[in-house]
């Protein structure tokens, strides 16, 4: 038996909302995964960081933000 125009429509709408919904999933685990990353992006940074004259500012390192005095 053939689809109706309704019916056709209304799975045209379900399989769209399917695919919105698989989307925002894999968006908020690849937020969750980048927000690690930047974490330890920043932790290595500031492990690295050599203060160098230019980034010291009233005893605050600009580049990790540690303090030095």
């Amino acid at each position: 038996m053939a689809m109706t125009t309704a019916e056709r429509q209304r799975a045209f709408r379900r399989r769209q909302t399917d695919r919105i919904t698989t989307l925002e999933r894999e968006n908020a685990r690849l937020r969750a995964d980048l927000a690690g990353v930047l974490a330890e992006a920043e932790r290595l940074a500031a492990q690295q960081c050599r203060h160098p004259a230019a980034a010291v500012d009233s005893g605050t390192c600009r580049a990790c933000g540690t303090d030095l005095w």
